[in-house]
């Protein structure tokens, strides 16, 4: 078998840009990625087309020898052409399953187990700062996005995710707390209260809440946004952070639990965080490290006794992708999924996943268990803007 076309497709995803790649083989199995790059994803497409030249003609079953090969001429353009890399890799991983009739998770190990725990992320941030991306009535009081919370806890779900934002007063959209080059200032800090506490307030003391806050604040800011935190006992807050000893720091300054990693890099960056336990959870972004380097993230995490939870925030197909990670791993703590989003979003897939009581059931059809639909891509083209000046009309097969 022999890789014959390499051709990414993009689209306007509302929230985000979406980015697919779909591989062609001799055989006519076509394995399917997802690229990640959620503002500039044309780009990443464009650099897809060019380096892809190189997988032209070769086998993909033999996915180490590629990811090595490719990683050592990677080095250089880090991190646009890992992540380039990665798309190229996770298409051949579906080639694999596909061609050998399994799912991908039988091709590491099997299947450790049959149900994914899920937390509902970004919990009340679009419906209060896009409603009309969702196509939602708007709301515009802590209490009544908080609300929404009942429904999360009625389909089953045991942990919810939100984000740092303000209401904007009546009439309007709530805004994104601000930043300040790292610093949290009191308004912050009061609002966050506020909104955490309102949330409490509604789901009770059971039901985990996480905050997501990125590399919104240095170590101090986040050492007076965890010890804010501490009453209302949080799933885990969700910092980024290049420096392990300054994570290290903060954590030992407070109760919260964090959750760290999602920006970071192949083995690597991860391996001065583990060895200094600086995190009780690490987030892995499959799609910029691809399916092997993250397995073996996860693995190295294990051995410093760390859970992982993966990224899962752009399309369904990295949901799909992720559910076969998580199913052959034993560390998996819970997975991530956007259930608020542009309502055509589920119809990407060919085959959608199924949600039982708020778990993923692991699919069992072969490879990733789903294509793309390439005419819903087609449907929500990028806005010339969004593509630089370049026509949507040249994106196609490298041959």
């Amino acid at each position: 078998m022999k890789i014959t076309a390499i051709e990414p497709l993009v689209c306007d995803g509302g929230l985000r840009q979406f980015g697919f790649l779909k591989v062609t083989t001799d055989e006519g199995i076509v394995g399917w990625s997802e690229i990640y790059d959620f503002t500039a994803v044309a780009s990443l497409a464009t650099a897809i087309r060019i380096i892809g030249r190189e997988c032209i003609g070769y086998d993909p079953f033999r996915i180490e020898p590629f990811v090595e090969r490719m990683w050592y001429l990677a080095r250089p353009g880090t991190p646009e052409r890992i992540k380039v890399l990665a798309a190229i890799e996770l298409a051949l991983w579906d080639i694999k399953g596909k061609a050998l009739g399994v799912p991908v998770y039988e091709l590491i190990g099997g299947r450790f187990r049959d149900r994914i725990p899920l937390y509902w992320s970004h919990f009340a941030t679009y419906r209060a700062v896009w409603p009309e991306v969702l196509g939602v009535e708007p709301q515009h009081t802590y209490r009544e996005w908080a609300e929404g919370a009942r429904e999360v806890v009625a389909a089953g779900y045991k942990v919810l995710k939100t984000n740092l934002f303000w209401e904007g007063g009546p009439g309007k959209p709530a805004v994104l707390a601000h930043y300040l080059d790292g610093a949290i200032d009191k308004r912050t800090l009061d609002e966050a209260v506020t909104w955490i506490g309102t949330i409490r307030d509604v789901v009770g003391p059971d039901i985990g809440i996480a905050v997501d806050v990125q590399f919104n604040y240095r170590m101090g800011g986040i050492v007076a946004l965890a010890k804010a935190m501490e009453p209302f006992n949080l799933y885990w807050l969700e910092v980024e952070n290049l420096d392990p000893g300054a994570l290290l720091a903060a954590r030992e300054q407070t109760t919260t639990r964090f959750c760290h990693g999602e920006s970071l890099f192949r083995r690597d960056q991860f391996r001065p965080f583990f060895q200094a336990h600086v995190t009780d959870v690490v987030m892995l972004e499959t799609l910029s490290n691809g399916f092997s380097e993250t397995r073996k993230i996860a693995e190295m995490a294990e051995l410093y006794d760390v859970m992982v939870s993966p990224h899962n925030w752009m399309s369904p197909l990295t949901t799909m992708i992720n559910a076969q990670l998580c199913a052959a791993l034993s560390n998996v703590e819970i997975l991530e999924i956007d259930m608020d989003d542009v309502p055509w979003k589920m119809d990407l897939l060919t085959h959608p996943f199924e949600i039982v009581d708020g778990e993923l059931v692991v699919p069992d059809r072969p490879g990733w268990g789903s294509d793309i639909n390439e005419d819903v891509v087609r449907a929500h083209p990028l806005r010339p803007e969004q593509l630089g000046g370049f026509a949507p009309g040249g994106i196609g097969a490298v041959r």
